[in-house]
């Protein structure tokens, strides 16, 4: 697996080889979510044969500065070993939340990335493409023993309001924010809009393929960044409102060969609560 330890995402003809395998040691992740209802039901109804559920947010507290907040070190291993993850599994992740399958996916690769775990793939598409793509689900769900997962903390995948404070006299980053324009644009009206100073506008969406709701190649995600006037060769830090959507942005970035790509995990939503107005555009 080592020239596969890397890859940010897998095709659901990949997985679907790979499936029941056991020399593969992977470990399939259903980290589907919704603000509304418990997405563990809906998984309980329908899912990849021998997946897991994990909820990204199980024991989170969230606050003001962070409503969607990250879990500490022995909380995400433990959510981790109880969806039955071992330290040796390749992860792969897919999501149902919405239609591109890397809402909540590209923030699950991240989270893994950030607790110390290198082999994790999102599944391109999620759930909608695996379905499409005429591959089975089931009902039935296994009931599996603990993984031995390990977390380690690796703070090169992560900023934080201070880190962002100090990039505003050293310049060393550029910053991409996810949000859609109408956010991002600022409006005297909307104290919610705005953004960093110097930020460009990467929406979500113009990381896919309209049609196939799956991620564009490599190259049309390159010409996405440069369009965007984004260098990947230099340092990139992703950003939106509370740092789930923008968590693709550091996926894709990697993924085009950028070598230093983060996320500024507070977003928008920290920064507009304690950055200065003068420090709002």
């Amino acid at each position: 697996m080592s020239s596969e330890m890397n890859q940010p995402e897998v095709s659901t003809e990949w997985l679907n080889k790979r499936l029941g395998t056991a020399a593969e040691h992977l470990s399939v992740l259903d980290t589907t979510w919704f603000s509304d209802k418990d997405a563990s039901t809906d998984f309980s109804k329908q899912h990849i044969a021998n997946a897991s559920y994990m909820d990204l947010f199980r024991g989170v507290e969230n606050t003001p500065w962070y409503p969607r907040n990250i879990p500490d070190v022995a909380t995400f291993q433990m959510n981790a070993r109880a969806s039955a993850v071992n330290s040796k599994d390749h992860v792969v992740i897919y999501d149902n939340t919405g239609k591109f399958g890397f809402f909540m996916g590209g923030r699950a690769w991240w989270m893994f990335k950030l607790f110390g775990h290198e082999n994790v793939s999102v599944l391109d598409g999620g759930l909608k493409r695996w379905i499409g793509d005429g591959f089975e689900t089931t009902d039935a769900v296994v009931q599996k023993g603990d993984g031995d997962f390990t977390a380690k903390w690796n703070p090169k995948w992560i900023r934080k309001f201070e880190d962002m404070k100090e990039n505003l006299k050293s310049r060393k980053a550029q910053v991409c924010d996810s949000r859609g324009p109408n956010m991002f644009n600022h409006s005297a009206n909307d104290p919610t809009t705005g953004h960093y100073p110097g930020a460009v506008n990467i929406p979500f969406p113009t990381l896919f393929n309209a049609e196939t709701k799956t991620l564009k190649t490599v190259d049309e995600l390159k010409k996405v960044y440069s369009d965007a006037g984004i260098d990947l060769s230099k340092p990139v830090i992703g950003m939106c409102i509370g740092g789930i959507s923008s968590c693709t942005l550091v996926l894709t970035a990697h993924l085009c060969g950028c070598p230093d790509v983060a996320l500024y995990h507070g977003g928008f939503n920290e920064w507009r609560q304690r950055a200065d107005a003068t420090e709002i555009e």
